[in-house]
């Protein structure tokens, strides 16, 4: 009985989720709780918490380390979701030191050599002033897979913007 009632929860959650665009967050990437997707939200910007599908040649890295999940973004990998620290026209330079936003340094963004398994780390070298449809993001986590790794954020990419609904 319990392993129905489970079962019928998982799928109602589940159906929820899809048709509602409901999104449950389980991970230190951003608040764990419920969010709702909202998908025809134009503006995006700093503090922006949003979900999109990592789409370029760190995808790869990132499904054969498992770093995100298995999903429905055409790497075949979930989305993922994290704060925009920086949209136009910020001037961003990430480097072994960081990311900096106009000059500023943002805290915890160092890129880490090697990740917890011991395999090596190649961070994004950037500096640019981002344009209408770029973003960078990132986590206050030290270990955070984020805009130090793979760069830039495509506005293409985006699902939508995530809106808080309950956080624990």
């Amino acid at each position: 009985m319990k392993t129905l009632l489970l079962t019928l929860l998982f799928l109602f959650l589940s159906a929820t989720s899809y048709y509602l665009d409901i999104w449950f967050n389980i991970t230190p990437s951003i608040p764990q709780g419920i969010y709702r997707l909202s998908k025809n939200e134009n503006e995006i910007k700093n503090d922006s918490i949003i979900l999109f599908c990592l789409n370029n040649k760190y995808a790869e890295i990132a499904k054969d380390r498992k770093y995100i999940s298995a999903g429905k973004c055409r790497k075949g990998l979930s989305p993922i979701g994290k704060h925009v620290i920086a949209s136009y026209p910020d001037k961003v330079k990430i480097n072994n030191n960081g990311i900096y936003i106009n000059g500023k340094l943002v805290k915890n963004t160092r890129p880490l050599p090697q990740d917890k398994e011991g395999r090596n780390l190649i961070h994004t070298e950037l500096y640019k002033t981002l344009k209408q449809d770029e973003f960078i993001v990132a986590s206050s986590k030290e270990d955070s897979f984020d805009s130090r790794y793979y760069g830039i954020v495509e506005r293409k990419d985006i699902e939508g913007k995530l809106k808080e609904i309950l956080v624990f």
